[in-house]
């Protein structure tokens, strides 16, 4: 039943993305940059590849991007990244983008396989990325999103 409302919702999503793309004109790319949970930028020539996150969580005052490649990090005692690093725990602190509404930031993280959440308003609501159809369900029926990053 689960595969079906998300095969339902994604050919939903493909729908009104053809509507969007049809009545405003817009570059196609720019839409889907918009409504993809995550997109794989490339790398700065090292071992490190840019990794660009979208959350659409309008009403939200504050978010943070949390997951195993900085340790899951909600402390309030926790520094911010770049300040420190994010091995370390630092946290990820996204920033509305004025032109679509959604929650952004861009991370370093090195080709691997990765889980995350986004912590709400300093951790009150921790949640995965509902846009994100990969995902590790975990007992109590919440989930955690997964991120494949791999060198483009």
């Amino acid at each position: 039943m689960n595969r079906r409302i998300k095969g339902m919702r994604q050919f939903g999503m493909a729908l009104l993305l053809g509507l969007v793309f049809s009545l405003t004109g817009c570059d196609d790319s720019e839409v889907m940059d918009r409504v993809l949970p995550y997109k794989i930028l490339g790398s700065l020539g090292g071992s490190e590849i840019m990794v660009k996150f979208n959350f659409d969580e309008p009403t939200a005052r504050e978010v943070w991007l949390i997951g195993d490649f900085n340790n899951w990090a909600v402390g309030l005692s926790n520094p911010f990244y770049p300040d420190a690093p994010l091995s370390q725990g630092a946290k990820v602190a996204m920033r509305m983008d004025p032109t679509t509404g959604f929650w952004t930031v861009t991370i370093p993280l090195v080709a691997g396989r990765y889980m995350y959440q986004y912590a709400i308003d300093q951790g009150i609501i921790v949640q995965g990325d509902p846009n994100n159809a990969d995902k590790h369900e975990l007992v109590d029926g919440t989930f955690k999103s997964v991120v494949y990053v791999i060198e483009k």
